[in-house]
């Protein structure tokens, strides 16, 4: 016991082991107490079919009762996990200032975190997040700056040293324990099954002390559900228990600490601005830290559905053999040819119907099934069987939208998540990232940005937000119903961007180039307002640059500023000088318009007189008067029929 007097996160380095393992322990003991334990097995049970003993629950036992399940269960949470992560992610950088320099950084922020999400597997690890949220009530992404990543610098003493790069790690309920009373803990302890082998390398000193450890049987633990498998872990791997405290008044600097066994192997001060460790639910239990999902309410349902099929399968199992009977005492029955039976009996024997089930049985399985769709939220259109009725794709969509309000809260957790694992990345860029890190950054709009980058190319950068896509955009109904919207008002007028928006359903494949013009036009206001004169090039939008920089001398300290106003004038006259020596087929392709249709032939040449069969020479422009005259006279005297044409 350690005194209270002190807390128990704060304890020398020589007593902070066996407390972090006796809160851990505690609040398992505590899970399995309050039944909320129970509640995450018994869904994760009906989702993968599993009964107590983690068979297969399709059974039947020696009194020949079949266990049924035909799971509805596990086809409504798919689907409800599709509806929230369907939805595209949309990181957004909030930088420090709206300056041109600052919207780049946020451009280079935004396409780090779509890198990490495709290629460093951050969506799939928000996917699992859902998922698990959905089935197991509460999940956890840990997103922590590996030393062990990122590409080799040097080796010391046999040891590789690497730059570092972020990681991503995700973790069930049973793997996090945190304050049992207060949402916001301010730590936890993940439970890390680990190769102890490959610890005892990373921490030689303590490789003894490693070995020694191994992974102790808990039934509560889903590593061990299934029946037979307790004590047959793989002797390999062990338990590691880390530690994370934020900054508080009792730890100033927090605290991280990694233990296995009684052995500490790190401690030191938490690193990071706050705990890098991020809870998803679908819902919250009001004052409880408990989280909440859809799969507690459509689990009652499947129970009975199970039921209900085991009784009508046992029924059609046991009597699937065709009876009779007869009121003759003295009936008899012989075997004849072709396996075909004779039957003597006084009086017809009739057939026993043992197989027929009770309508209400078929009644009740069809409530049930119906009752389920309605507390999931998930309707004919969700489930891709939508009404005939239903016929646009506007219309799909709204039905669709429907079905999406019911998962808000987690799609509202799905996109919080997002955003802190995203602002943790770049947070953890900037504080670790020492040396030249690459992102391949993809879109036109920031082919500019596939660099090297450090973590002063981020400072500007404070947080990261997460959007989630319009559903209209989830379906190609729904493309095309907004493409034609678009395509009416001159938004799109690229074929290439149609076709990438309905392969895709990404925005930014029609916003793009309009980002790319915004953002020259804010850096040339910014010089502006320095007094400097942007150039100008022929190919530029001259009306609408025109417009954007008005806003400028909207100002009255602009107007009274000679540097600014001779800046804004210069630069504007030299747009108006500009338009007027652009070419009408390049105006044309510049606004999207048709190009002008091309001038009529030009007249033909009047004929040239001749003289015995040669041309008569033609008179300059710039000739004397009197040669004019004499030139015109000459061509008088000539016979008309010795005129041809040229």
């Amino acid at each position: 016991m350690h005194d209270k007097s002190k807390y128990w996160a704060s304890l020398p380095i020589d007593q902070i082991a066996p407390q972090i393992l006796g809160q851990y322990e505690s609040y398992k003991q505590w899970l399995r107490d309050t039944g909320y334990a129970e509640r995450i097995a018994a869904c994760y049970r009906a989702f993968y079919g599993l009964d107590q003993a983690g068979t297969l629950a399709v059974t039947r036992n020696q009194e020949g009762v079949a266990q049924a399940s035909i799971n509805h269960f596990k086809s409504l949470v798919r689907r409800l996990h599709i509806l929230v992560t369907e939805n595209k992610l949309s990181f957004q950088p909030r930088s420090k200032n709206s300056d041109a320099k600052s919207q780049i950084t946020s451009d280079l922020a935004r396409g780090i975190c779509e890198y990490y999400g495709d290629e460093k597997n951050l969506h799939a690890v928000l996917s699992e997040a859902v998922l698990g949220a959905l089935i197991q009530l509460e999940y956890w992404i840990s997103a922590p700056w590996d030393l062990a990543e990122g590409y080799e610098l040097t080796v010391d003493g046999g040891r590789v040293i690497r730059s570092g790069d972020q990681k991503f790690e995700t973790y069930g309920p049973y793997d996090v324990a945190h304050s049992k009373t207060d949402p916001k803990t301010p730590w936890v302890i993940i439970r890390k099954k680990v190769n102890k082998y490959v610890e005892a390398a990373l921490h030689p000193d303590f490789a003894d002390e490693i070995l020694k450890t191994s992974i102790s049987p808990d039934l509560y633990d889903m590593n061990y559900r299934r029946e037979g498998l307790t004590g047959r872990e793989d002797e390999d791997y062990a338990y590691k228990y880390v530690l994370m405290h934020s900054r508080t008044p009792v730890l100033l600097k927090g605290r991280l600490v990694e233990i296995m066994g009684n052995q500490v192997l790190v401690d030191k001060e938490l690193g990071y601005t706050k705990v890098p460790c991020f809870k998803i639910t679908a819902g919250d239990v009001l004052q409880e830290v408990w989280g909440d999902s859809p799969a507690v309410d459509l689990l009652p349902l499947q129970q009975a559905l199970d039921a209900l099929f085991s009784a009508v399968v046992t029924n059609n199992l046991n009597n699937s053999l065709q009876l009779i009977w007869s009121a003759d005492p003295n009936l008899a029955t012989s075997r004849l040819a072709d396996g075909q039976i004779l039957v003597t009996s006084a009086t017809p024997p009739q057939p026993l119907n043992l197989t027929g089930s009770s309508n209400e049985a078929f009644k009740l399985i069809e409530m049930l099934s119906s009752h389920q769709g309605l507390l999931s939220g998930v309707n004919d259109v969700a489930r891709g069987n939508p009404s005939s009725s239903l016929k646009s794709g506007t219309s799909l969509a709204v039905i669709l939208a429907q079905a999406i309000q019911y998962v808000s809260n987690l799609q509202k957790s799905y996109a919080r998540i997002a955003a802190d694992v995203g602002s943790q990345l770049i947070d953890n860029i900037k504080q670790f990232a020492t040396e030249d890190m690459t992102a391949y950054i993809v879109g036109s709009s920031r082919r500019g940005m596939v660099k090297k980058f450090k973590a002063k190319d981020l400072l500007d950068i404070e947080r990261i937000a997460v959007d989630l896509a319009n559903p209209l955009t989830q379906s190609y109904a729904g493309r095309m119903d907004l493409l034609s919207g678009w395509m009416q008002y001159g938004v799109i007028k690229d074929p290439k961007q149609v076709i990438s928006f309905l392969r895709t359903g990404e925005i930014d494949a029609v916003t793009e180039d309009r980002f790319s013009d915004a953002l020259l036009i804010r850096e040339e206001n910014e010089m502006i307002r320095k007094g400097e004169v942007p150039p100008v090039l022929l190919t530029d939008n001259h009306a609408e640059h025109v417009v954007d920089h008005k806003a400028i001398m909207s100002s009255p300290e602009a107007r009274e500023d000679p540097l600014v106003f001779e800046a804004f004038m210069t630069h504007v006259q030299a747009h108006i000088r500009e338009l007027r020596l652009v070419p009408p087929d390049l105006a044309a392709i510049i606004s999207g318009q048709p190009l002008p249709a091309p001038l009529g032939a030009a007249p033909p040449a009047p004929p040239m007189p001749t003289i015995d069969g040669a041309r008569m020479p033609s008179l300059p422009a710039e000739a004397p008067a009197q040669t004019q005259q004499a030139y015109q006279q000459a061509l008088a005297s000539l016979p008309q029929q010795q005129e041809e044409e040229f």
